[in-house]
């Protein structure tokens, strides 16, 4: 699972922020930064990756053979 929570789309470069895809914890450092610059500019540069669902596991149930009767 990747743990990359904003995704750099390129286009402008800010002063500081690192110009690639940023982890969770630098998303949530650089996160006012990059909103205040984008605003400014009209440039989008970063966007927000959705959390990655957990594949559903099993029921032990679906694992047993069905019983005639």
């Amino acid at each position: 699972m990747s743990d990359i929570a904003m995704r750099y789309l390129g286009g402008a470069y800010i002063h500081g922020v690192p110009a690639r895809d940023l982890t969770a914890n630098e998303a949530a450092q650089y996160g006012a930064l990059i909103a205040d610059q984008e605003a400014v500019t009209g440039t989008r540069m970063y966007e927000p990756i959705a959390p990655q669902a957990q594949p559903a596991k099993a029921t032990k149930q679906a694992d047993k053979p069905a019983q005639e009767e």
